[in-house]
């Protein structure tokens, strides 16, 4: 019987369960529920004393986020399958450091996962087996207990999780900072110290969430004070809380666990649709329809409606999928139930409903904020569908359907595309509107949005000058093109032969006059670009194989290749044109890339609008130099794109035959596109070549291809057979080889037949999905960015912070002790030294002068030699606090930061600090001063940011840069070293106190 006895401990041992304790109210002699997890009552059992023993056992984890690239990181920090499963069907609450299911990024390789746990202690029942066996006959009558708690682990238990930059150089450098940090918390090193280099790299992350059984904890935003709070928390052991229950079955229980296998698919397929449904949650909880400001009624409607109905669907599933699993795990139904539902109809019809709701609702939420933005600059919005506009329109009927009133209208018409594709366009456009609209109060300012309708709109323009503008993008493309042209001969094609006259069909939808197409190829070295812009010239000037074959084939680019036949298995040394004379092809060093830089080839297009062709061809990476000479490459192409002002397409070029991606091919792409920002990616083509090989498919390197661009943190980089392409250019080989009198049989000049014949149709593919669904990314200018500044900002925060309460410290000494002549060398320290003799920020142009901070003048010296270096200190204090309220303002309102204030929290922190100083020494009034003091400083700050907010001109991006290179340049922070975790609140020999 269930409710007669506990087992001896030898025949349960191997039964016993060690359960992560989400909660924090279990106890010895606790009932558990296995089958849902969760707590029961108390059994009623009294001890003399319960035994103890202690562990004082740390460990520190640094895991990498490639390892699972699942979103439950449950999972990841060892929480077994069926608690994780539990959390997710509602059986348990999700508390402690359960919350981490929660955590609302994608889990990448570039994310890392650091998980302290330090086990201070265990305590257990005592072995009187036989009194908890005489108490469980009266106990256990009306319970659904399946296991006891007979021992807990107390401690310590957090988990940080943090985003880093998509760029392998730089997570490099944080990885060997955050090994110091795993190697000191783990007790591998008993010294701990960051080099300038490591505060640098460290500056870098992107995101940081704390996770922890120790609420405290999880309001903290950076590894450095959660690091700096361990010590103290280790020494305090009112602190802790439960780790792990260890759980002992009931004597006869049915308890079962689920399959592991059907387990974890039960979990990915549960994990996918609460992710799905919270982000639903999320968007209706922003008040999306106030965000559309009336627009979109309807279809909002029609959602909300649909989530009621999804929602209700969902939980009935959810209902029903947890009852199913306490059956399971009570042994009253079979697993593979299981299966027959996730399979069902009714079950794939409401994941895929939940998902298509999810998109809409984030379509509609961006269109939201865009219209709500628009309202505050006075642009009123318009869906031209409700002015009955559609692909039967023209430019002449736009005019006639948009524009009431000629003289007061003004139209820009867009669509979601383009303002995504080209947002500095976008920008710039709205803001001539702007200001055309505060020289004449009386403009009708109106956004035209194409997105929902049949008319293909190509670019952004303002309906009322579209000629204008069609005149002046024309004249100032071919003024680029015109200027690169002459000032690039040396490194571009501008022979008679390479600037090919090429038949193409015309599109539908014809580019500009002098309109030049830029494409840059990009791939590793030996891949084929060199032989792919050879071999696009002979398939678009040759209109049949048979006439290529009669005529010497054009040589953009000096080629040299070995090609053996079948024949005679004799292999042959093939060349064409002058390779001495080619300065940018090097052919002597097997492995190195055989193009040495970048260079334009430009060719005419025969399809009577004057379009150009430029293809830009790039050394290639994964050079036997290493990979230094790929980063110098790298470099070089970057710099060279930034001579023109747009690229249509980036052409990735993989062999469709390898068996693996080249190590630095996700370096590459991520520094493009950290100079280009993410939006590059919709011009993104993938180009395979040798693909005669793999049946002319992208063959196994799609697949990790793919792999690894879902992996990038850049977005979702459209990876379709629209934007992909398969060439064989061993027929423009075979070309060249026959310039050389090499001898082919017949099977063999079929083959090339075949390929030249699928090569050209994919080259015509090509060039159409180019130039008609295709929009010109545009290059920006000015590489400058909010989300960098904000990087920079939460950076630099706790340096600021740290600086500040040292120099408040010093100006409370310097009072304190100013009749005491034996202080004048006291304050002569180092750090007070380069105050007195720095005239650093005398010479600098600030965006705008410090406000005074009032109480700082009764800390004023008067009359006396140390009064210089006091004033000194108090300019500088100031100072910082001004930057401060800047910086502040400008997360919180500008860079919409998703913590608290960072500032704020910051002297926070300070003054909690300087009180347990207090408390734990004998209070005295200068340690009183400085927690008056920092109480003051954050009085101030909170009444300036409230200041701030009133003024409209506030926080330019560039003045905020200017203050940003300011600080860096600031001698007390550019020097600042994070201090060992030694030095904290809790070590008397490394407390100042004053």
């Amino acid at each position: 019987m269930l409710r007669q006895s506990i087992q001896r401990t030898q025949d349960t041992s191997q039964l016993t369960i060690k359960r992560t304790a989400i909660d924090s109210y279990g106890r010895l002699g606790s009932l558990y529920d296995g089958c849902q997890d969760q707590l029961l009552g108390i059994l009623d059992i009294t001890f003399e004393r319960s035994l103890i023993q202690l562990y004082d056992k740390t460990q520190c984890i640094l895991e990498k986020g490639e390892k699972n690239y699942k979103r439950n990181l449950l999972e990841l920090i060892n929480i077994d399958e069926q608690l994780r499963l539990s959390l997710l069907l509602n059986l348990t609450s999700k508390t402690g450091i359960a919350t981490i299911i929660d955590y609302p990024y994608i889990i990448n390789e570039y994310t890392r996962i650091l998980h302290y746990s330090y086990i201070h202690q265990e305590e257990r029942f005592p072995d009187e087996i036989e009194k908890i066996r005489e108490r469980l006959e009266s106990c256990l009558i009306k319970t659904n207990a399946t296991h006891i708690i007979t021992g807990i682990s107390w401690g310590i238990d957090i988990v940080i999780i943090l985003q880093l930059p998509s760029d392998d150089n730089i997570v490099s450098m944080i990885d060997i900072v955050l090994e110091k940090y795993r190697a000191y918390l783990n007790g591998d090193c008993n010294d701990f110290k960051l080099t300038r280099d490591d505060v640098n790299s460290y500056k870098h992350i992107i995101d940081t969430k704390v996770y922890s059984n120790i609420p405290a904890i999880t309001e903290m935003t950076t590894l450095h004070n959660i690091f700096h709070s361990i010590s103290h928390l280790k020494t305090d052991n009112t602190q802790y809380q439960q780790l792990y229950y260890i759980l002992y079955p009931i004597s006869n229980s049915s308890y079962k666990y689920l399959d592991s296998i059907k387990n974890i698919r039960f979990e990915q397929y549960l994990y996918e649709l609460s992710t799905s449904m919270k982000i639903i949650e999320i968007y209706f909880n922003k008040d999306i329809l106030n965000l559309l400001c009336g627009h979109f009624k309807e279809r909002f409607s029609n959602a909300y409606k649909q989530w009621l109905n999804l929602k209700n669907e969902y939980i009935n599933l959810i209902e029903r999928l947890s009852k199913l699993v306490i059956e399971i795990r009570c042994g009253q139904k079979h697993t593979s139930t299981l299966d027959r539902i996730l399979n069902h109809a009714a079950e794939i019809i409401l994941k895929n409903n939940i998902f298509d709701l999810c998109e809409d609702l984030t379509d509609l939420y961006n269109k939201g904020y865009l219209i709500t933005n628009l309202n505050h600059q006075n642009i009123q919005y318009c869906n031209v569908i409700e002015r009955k506009i559609d692909k039967n329109d023209n430019e002449d009927t736009l005019k006639h359907k948009l524009i009431i009133d000629e003289h007061i209208d003004r139209i820009l018409c867009s669509n979601d595309l383009l303002n995504k594709n080209n947002p500095i366009k976008f920008k710039k456009l709205c803001n001539n509107l702007i200001d055309e609209f505060k020289n004449n109060i009386k403009l009708h300012l109106i956004y035209a949005d194409f997105s929902y309708c049949t008319y293909e709109l190509h670019d952004m323009i303002i309906l009322s000058s579209i000629k204008n503008d069609n005149k002046q993008k024309n004249k100032l493309i071919y003024k680029e093109i015109s200027s690169f042209i002459d000032n690039n001969n040396n490194n571009t094609s501008t022979s008679p032969r390479t600037r090919t006259h090429i038949y193409i069909p015309s599109p539908s939808s014809k580019l500009s006059i002098t309109e030049t197409i830029n494409i840059l190829l990009l791939g590793e070295t030996g891949v084929g670009k060199s032989t792919f812009i050879n071999a696009l010239v002979n398939y678009l000037t040759f209109k049949t194989f048979d006439k290529a074959q009669s005529e010497k084939p054009i040589v953009a680019i000096p080629v040299s290749f070995s090609i053996t036949t079948d024949d005679n298995l004799q292999e042959y040394k093939v060349k064409l044109d002058d390779l001495n004379k080619s300065t940018n092809e090097n052919f002597q060093y097997h492995g190195q890339t055989i193009t040495q830089y970048c260079q334009s080839h430009i060719y005419y297009l025969h399809n009577n609008d004057g379009t150009k062709l430029r293809i830009i061809d790039t050394p290639g990476f994964g050079d036997i130099r290493g990979i230094e000479q790929d980063n110098l490459n790298m470099q070089h192409i970057i710099k060279y794109i930034k001579n023109f002002n747009y690229l249509n397409a980036i052409c990735i070029f993989v062999k469709s035959n390898e068996s693996r991606l080249n190590i630095f091919f996700r370096s590459c792409l991520i520094q493009l596109f950290n100079l280009l920002d993410s939006n590059i990616r919709h011009n993104i083509i993938f180009c395979f070549t040798n693909s005669r090989s793999t049946f002319y498919t992208s063959g196994h390197i799609g697949l990790l291809l793919k792999k690894m661009l879902t992996s990038l943190s850049i977005g979702d980089v459209p990876f379709k057979k629209e934007n992909t392409f398969c060439f064989d250019n061993e027929s423009f080989r075979y070309l060249v080889a026959l310039q050389n009198k090499i001898q082919f049989n017949d099977y063999e000049k079929q083959e090339y037949k075949k390929s030249w014949s699928n090569s050209v149709h994919e080259i015509n593919r090509f060039i159409r999905y180019i130039r008609k669904k295709l929009i010109p990314y545009y290059i920006p200018n000015e590489f400058e960015s909010i989300r960098s500044a904000e990087i920079e900002i939460v950076q630099i925060i706790h340096p600021i912070l740290e600086t500040i309460r040292n120099i408040l410290r010093k100006i409370i000494r310097s009072k304190m002790n100013q009749l005491k002549v034996t202080f004048e060398s006291d304050l002569n320290d180092n750090h007070s030294y380069k105050i007195e003799n720095n005239i650093y920020h005398s010479n600098q142009h600030y965006p705008h002068q410090p406000i005074r901070i009032d109480f700082l003048e009764d800390y004023k010296i008067l009359k006396n030699s140390l009064s210089q270096i006091q004033d000194n200190m108090i300019e500088q204090l100031t100072l910082l606090c001004h930057v401060n309220v800047e910086f502040a303002y400008f997360l919180l309102n500008i860079a919409h930061y998703s913590q608290n204030d960072p500032f704020l929290n910051g002297f926070i922190r300070m003054i909690d600090e300087e009180n347990i100083i207090c408390e734990n020494r004998n209070r005295n009034y200068m340690n009183l001063q400085l927690v008056e003091g920092l109480k003051k400083l954050a009085n101030n700050y909170q009444q300036r940011i409230e200041i701030i907010k009133t003024k409209l001109e506030q926080n330019i991006l560039s003045d905020i840069y200017q203050w940003i290179k300011y600080m860096h340049e600031y001698p007390l922070i550019s020097e600042y070293v994070i201090d060992s975790p030694r030095e904290n609140l809790t070590n008397d020999n490394k407390i100042t106190s004053i």
